[in-house]
């Protein structure tokens, strides 16, 4: 814990603009609860290719209605110092993720069969791209794979406005219903990216690792069993950690790890079948066991995207681990 407590927020200022991954684009997520994430982003947003602001939720309210929220988060200054020429080849762009919010069944299923609910929406999402001034946008939704006449026409609009449609894909898990690589590539036709959730593998009701490394490098040869759109396939890696305890499960960021590890010095272990560190302490007379990112555990899965040939989706990034900035 020592050499953590004493380089975790060190990085290479002179390297801090410069991207160093090997593999595809790199996406990372920045969120207005994580402190510091937007100035974090400006540090080192020449290591990424797109940065997504976690603002937008998407909402049907009645028929061919759709409304936007989170509008008022989006900070045009701050998209300035972002979206610039990195170097002669990249230039970072920005794409906000847009999240459908308090779905009903209904409401996927008007989108799903009524060409008036898909151009509605498409339109409001487009003119919203438009007006704001972005690159294209992330879409999260539920049953993804029954929206692709949806997911079409979007692409086709961004694409008609030279922007860029990114589209969030659940891991494969058993007995959960996934993307096929036949449907992945037919997506891919339309789509310019897709961020894969490579991480939560673990639950209150599991506890355990954030993301095992063979579980992750299934996910590439499930999703992509062959080389073709490996390249839009940008997989998930988490900057949080996971606190277990009385059968519960909380997300940790960077600040709150380093503040855990300094308050209670635990002794840190290395699961090399898994490939992650964990620790344990007690707090209060409860026993705690955290799951987290390390320097090797990052590392050994960008080696892994990089043999692969895979891009990277980050989520989230912030403050207290910036050491591992340097990696990217």
């Amino acid at each position: 814990y020592e050499s953590i407590l004493e380089n975790h927020s060190k990085y290479n200022s002179q390297n801090a603009g410069n991207k160093s991954f090997q593999g595809g684009p790199t996406l990372a997520y920045v969120t207005p609860w994580n402190n510091h994430g937007y100035d974090i982003a400006k540090i080192f947003k020449g290591k990424f290719d797109y940065i997504s602001p976690v603002w937008y939720n998407i909402h049907r309210r009645s028929t061919n209605q759709y409304e936007l929220t989170g509008g008022h988060d989006v900070d045009h200054d701050w998209i300035k110092e972002i979206n610039g020429q990195v170097d002669e080849q990249r230039r970072v762009k920005v794409v906000p993720r847009f999240q459908f919010q308090d779905w009903t069944q209904i409401d996927y299923q008007m989108l799903i069969t009524e060409l008036n609910e898909v151009d509605s929406l498409v339109n409001t999402l487009s003119l919203e791209c438009r007006k704001q001034g972005f690159d294209g946008l992330v879409l999260e939704a539920s049953y993804v794979i029954l929206l692709r006449n949806f997911v079409m026409r979007l692409g086709a609009k961004l694409h008609d406005q030279y922007q860029e449609l990114i589209l969030v894909l659940p891991p494969r898990k058993p007995s959960t219903p996934h993307f096929t690589a036949d449907q992945l590539d037919d997506f891919s036709q339309f789509v310019d990216g897709f961020s894969l959730m490579t991480y939560d593998y673990s639950s209150h009701e599991t506890p355990g690792p954030n993301a095992p490394i063979n579980w992750v490098e299934d996910n590439i040869l499930s999703f992509t069993p062959i080389m073709m759109n490996r390249d839009k396939l940008l997989l998930g890696m988490n900057m949080y950690g996971m606190d277990f305890y009385q059968g519960r499960a909380e997300h940790i960021t960077g600040n709150t790890i380093i503040k855990k590890i300094r308050q209670h010095k635990p002794i840190i272990e290395w699961n090399e079948n898994l490939g992650e560190h964990y620790f344990q302490y007690q707090e209060n007379g409860i026993s705690h066991v955290v799951w987290y990112p390390s320097l090797k555990s990052i590392e050994s899965r960008l080696q892994l995207a990089e043999d692969y040939g895979t891009g990277l989706s980050i989520w989230e990034i912030g403050q207290g681990l910036e050491y591992f900035y340097d990696l990217l």
